[in-house]
């Protein structure tokens, strides 16, 4: 069977010679999967250290071994890594070159065949049984099969080649552990070895980090105090209990271990950076203030202490101050795209809209420019030059790859149509963006109420059907349906079913509480209308609510307290359209 093998492959004198000459230049014992002849990604131990590459020895090629290797690369390229494994494991029981040996042992660890790497790296330690990689991949394999005991051996010879560098021992270690391993093998190997490596504070604190993964906080903590009473000069040490104190949701703890530590040491500008974040995480803002004046103090140009600082003036609205930060970290040249972001909030808030403009414009690069840019397109339209928000916005999806960004871009376009009553332009606009993504629900819902306001309630009925379809329990879709068949038909009950599903769902909410009262008022039941509106008015003052509710104390001879009703609105908002045909119907 195998000579017919042979001979389909063909191989001759010159095929042997090719492989001849691979063997000798190394790239078939190179490091698996970094060779020319096999398209494979590295695995994570050769991230680890590259396979050495002996000068080549003298080796005889016979037609069998030949086969074995031609086929497993073969294999190899076509992406059938058992085949290739296979092959490599039976050429590498015929050949004494090792190099053999270990590619076939990272072919097998690459493809997780780990039961078959062990067996391969007795053939290995056999033919080369000084190579350091070879205990490496032993302790790999023996964690993954979750075999921590067996797996410690092999991690101390590995350790034994840095012997005086504890970080860098237990970074070896934190390598082997890797990301895929599960966190109780990886906690069980470092205990076991922190009963050997008793001083190294370093595993200490990689055990401490796995036990709070594994959600065992008190042995957590126990082992970082072991660490403190190794060296006490670690000072990170107290950051990390914090933090596991925080996953506890221990806050005074927390901030107490942090204090504690400042009141020793308080010129670590490190540990009071992360006691201010803790006290703005716990919106405990005038004291974060303090801490960060203190920073200010010891380090005035501090581009992180000047960020942070302006940041918490701006969410206590001390925004003059907040400026003042801003505009130095512009002088400094630091941070200059953010600043100038934060700086046009600034004045947006104050209404300066062709300032905040200004600064908007020059954010040109980071997280903040498609922000920026949606921004300056919202202030152009409230500077009532409208056609140069849409074209802006338009120009905006053009460059947004990022679908989620340019359905923002696209409902920023939606609003400045309806907040102009261009109704018909947002219905085209979210009918193309659609043509993009049948299925996106926050324009499927958009156009859902744009709709109705062009005729087209069959559209909004489809679309919003289409939203329950993917999403049955989405209370807006439901109460949006609801409502637009009591207003534009007259199945009002089937109209009522929705909206009641929508209120179970959203219990306090304004808007479903108004619908239900209109619905009611479309069935005339006007006193459980008058019910559920006042309700509705009472947690929101909205002008459309307002007209709903003095509609129906109108109807049930209660003027004075209708237009009483219809006066808040006005102050609410005196140009909402529903409110205004409301008015002009009672000649108000």
């Amino acid at each position: 069977m195998i000579n017919q093998k042979k001979e389909m492959l063909g191989i001759h004198k010159y095929t042997q010679c090719l492989l001849q000459r691979i063997l000798f230049a190394g790239l078939l014992v190179a490091v698996v999967f970094s060779t020319a002849c096999t398209p494979l990604a590295k695995s994570s131990v050769d991230a680890q250290a590259d396979v050495p590459k002996p000068e080549p020895k003298g080796m005889t090629l016979d037609e069998d071994l030949l086969y074995e290797l031609l086929v497993a690369e073969f294999a190899g390229n076509a992406g059938d890594l058992e085949m290739s494994a296979d092959f490599y494991q039976q050429a590498a029981g015929q050949s004494d070159d090792s190099r053999i040996a270990a590619r076939a042992t990272y072919i097998a660890l690459y493809d997780k065949q780990y039961e078959r790497a062990l067996d391969l790296l007795e053939r290995w330690r056999e033919l080369d049984p000084e190579n350091p990689d070879i205990d490496r991949i032993y302790a790999v394999s023996y964690l993954h099969l979750h075999q921590p005991a067996k797996a410690l051996p092999h991690v101390q010879a590995v350790l034994a080649h840095h012997e005086d560098d504890d970080k860098k021992r237990a970074l070896v270690v934190k390598q082997l552990l890797g990301d895929e391993n599960e966190p109780q093998d990886s906690f069980d190997l470092l205990e076991a070895l922190n009963k050997v490596e008793t001083d190294n504070p370093q595993l200490l604190i990689l055990q401490a980090r796995y036990a709070a993964q594994l959600e065992q906080y008190d042995q957590s903590i126990a082992l970082l105090d072991r660490v403190l009473e190794v060296d006490d000069s670690l000072l990170d040490v107290h950051l990390i209990k914090a933090r596991i104190y925080r996953a506890q949701d221990k806050r005074d703890e927390s901030r107490a271990v942090i204090k504690q530590v400042l009141a020793d040491h308080p010129d670590n500008l490190k540990l009071r950076m992360q006691y201010a974040h803790m006290l703005v995480e716990d919106k405990d803002y005038d004291a974060a203030r303090e801490q960060y004046v203190l920073l200010r103090e010891k380090q005035p140009d501090n581009v992180e202490v000047l960020l942070n600082l302006a940041l918490l003036h701006i969410e206590t609205e001390k925004l003059d101050e907040a400026a003042e930060l801003l505009s130095h970290l512009i002088e400094l040249d630091k941070k200059t795209d953010i600043a100038h972001y934060y700086l046009g909030r600034i004045e947006q808030n104050r209404e300066q809209f062709k300032n905040a403009i200004a600064h908007y414009i020059k954010v040109q690069s980071g997280a903040y420019v498609f922000e920026a840019r949606l921004r300056i397109a919202s202030l152009f339209a409230r500077l009532d030059r409208v056609d140069e928000a849409i074209e802006q916005l338009n120009i905006l999806v053009e460059d947004t790859e990022e679908w989620s960004k340019r359905v923002r871009a696209y409902l920023a376009q939606g609003e400045i149509f309806r907040s102009r009553q261009r109704y018909q332009d947002a219905y085209d606009m979210y009918t193309r963006a659609l043509s993009h993504n049948r299925e996106d629900i926050n324009l499927l819902y958009a156009r859902a109420l744009i709709a109705e306001k062009v005729g087209r309630v069959d559209v909004a009925e489809s679309d919003l059907l289409k939203v329950l379809s993917m999403e049955p329990e989405n209370a807006d879709a439901l109460n949006a349906l609801g409502y637009t068949l009591a207003d534009k038909t007259e199945r009002y009950q089937e109209a009522k079913e929705y909206i009641e599903k929508a209120l179970e769902l959203v219990p306090e909410d304004p808007a479903i509480m108004d619908s239900l009262g209109w619905v009611n008022y479309r069935l005339g039941e006007l006193q459980e209308s008058l019910k559920w509106l006042s309700r509705a008015f009472e947690k929101l003052e909205d002008a459309e609510i307002a007209a709903h509710y003095g509609e129906v104390l109108w109807l049930t001879d209660q003027k004075e307290q209708a237009r009483a009703v219809w006066q808040k609105g006005r102050e609410v908002n005196a140009e909402h359209p529903v409110l205004i045909e409301t008015l002009k119907k009672f000649k108000q």
